[in-house]
C-alpha cells in the first residue's frame, strides 16, 4: 500500500495579539509500512472498565502505518488531521476516546500498538478513534492511535479489509500546523501541544498540599476555563522515580486533586470542567537520574480536552 503524507506549511499570523513563540515546522516520515495476510483481528469499540476493554472482532487482510511528525503539533491537531482525510472516504466513527476517557494505561496495555521505536504511547497524552465503512466486499475498518513525545508527534493507522486480495487506494493524510490566535503562555501550549505544565505550583516534600506561594500561579488556567465555558481539562498528576509505583500514583493523584480543589474553592472555577488525575511516574518530562531532572518531573500537567467530529 502506498500512503502519500502530504506536508502543508502554514505560517502563523498572530496580530494584534503578542507572539510568544514560533511554532515548529512540521515534517512527517512513513517509518512503518507493512501488511499482513488474513486473520483475525480485535477492534477496540469502548473504554477500559470493569477489567476489560469492548471489542468487535473483525476478519480480514491488514494494513499497519506509523507516521513520525516533527514539530509541536499537539496529539488533538494531528488526530483531527488523520480524521479529516478518512472522513472525506466515508469512515464513520464507531469509538473515540482522549487519554483518560480511554481507561489509560490499562487501555494502552489491551490494545494493538507497532512496537517501539517505530510507535510510542504518552501514557499522559494519546488519543484513539476506531471506524468503519461499507465496500462492494463488505466492511472495511480503522483505527487510528496519536501520541506525542517532547517534539515528536506518532501516529498509527491500520486498515482492516474485508479481502485478502484487496489493495487499500492511496491516501494523501495531511499533518499541519494550525493559525492561531494566542495572548498567553498557556493558551500557546494548549493551540501547539494540547497540554501545559503548571510552572510555578509547587508542593511540599511528600505533601499533595499547594504551597500557599503557588496558588497565583493557576490564575491563567482560572481565566481560561471562565473564558472557555465548553473547553474541559484534565489535570495529570506526575512524581520522580523514587519510591513504589502505586505510592506515587496514589501522591500525584492527589496533588492533581489539590490543585483541582485550588481551582474550584479560590478561583469559582466550574467544578465539571476539571477531573484530575495521577500518573506516578510512568510519563517522565526530564531524565530522572539527576536532581534537576527529578525536580522537572515533579509537576502537574493540564490536558486540553477537544471534541471533533
Amino acid at each position: 500500500m502506498k500512503v502519500k503524507p502530504t506536508l502543508i506549511l502554514l505560517l502563523f499570523c498572530l496580530f494584534p495579539v503578542q507572539v510568544l513563540g514560533q511554532s515548529t515546522i512540521n515534517t512527517g516520515q512513513l517509518v512503518f509500512d507493512r501488511n499482513f495476510t488474513f486473520g483475525r483481528y480485535l477492534i477496540p469499540v469502548g473504554p477500559f472498565k470493569d477489567d476489560m476493554v469492548e471489542m468487535l472482532e473483525t476478519e480480514g487482510s491488514t494494513t499497519k502505518l506509523v507516521y513520525q511528525i516533527k514539530g509541536d503539533s499537539s496529539t488533538q491537531i494531528l488526530l483531527e488531521n488523520s480524521w479529516d482525510t478518512l472522513n472525506e472516504l466515508d469512515f464513520e466513527i464507531l469509538f473515540k476516546c482522549e487519554t483518560w476517557n480511554c481507561g489509560g494505561f490499562e487501555f494502552r496495555e489491551v490494545i494493538d500498538v507497532v512496537e517501539s521505536p517505530h510507535m510510542f504511547v504518552n501514557l499522559g497524552d494519546f488519543q484513539f478513534v476506531s471506524a468503519s465503512k461499507n465496500n462492494e466486499f463488505g466492511k472495511q475498518f480503522v483505527t487510528v492511535l496519536v501520541s506525542k513525545s517532547n517534539n515528536t508527534g506518532f501516529v498509527q493507522i491500520v486498515f482492516i479489509n474485508p479481502r485478502e486480495e484487496e489493495k487499500v487506494e492511496d491516501i494523501d493524510f495531511n499533518f499541519t500546523s494550525k493559525v492561531l490566535e494566542i495572548e498567553t503562555q498557556l493558551e500557546y501550549d494548549f493551540s501547539t501541544k494540547g497540554f501545559t505544565i503548571l510552572t510555578g505550583v509547587e508542593f511540599d516534600s511528600g505533601s499533595s498540599d499547594i504551597n500557599e506561594n503557588s496558588i497565583s500561579q493557576l490564575k491563567d488556567l482560572a481565566v481560561f476555563l471562565k473564558e472557555n465555558p465548553d473547553k474541559k481539562v484534565i489535570l495529570v498528576g506526575h512524581t520522580d522515580l523514587e519510591g513504589e509505583l502505586e505510592n506515587n500514583i496514589n501522591l500525584s493523584s492527589e496533588r492533581a486533586r489539590s490543585v483541582r480543589n485550588t481551582l474550584i474553592s479560590v478561583y469559582d472555577s466550574n467544578p465539571d470542567q476539571i477531573s484530575a488525575h495521577g500518573v506516578g511516574f510512568l510519563s517522565p518530562h526530564e531524565t530522572n537520574l539527576t536532581p534537576e531532572g527529578r525536580n522537572s518531573n515533579r509537576r502537574v500537567e493540564a490536558l486540553i480536552l477537544q471534541n471533533f467530529q
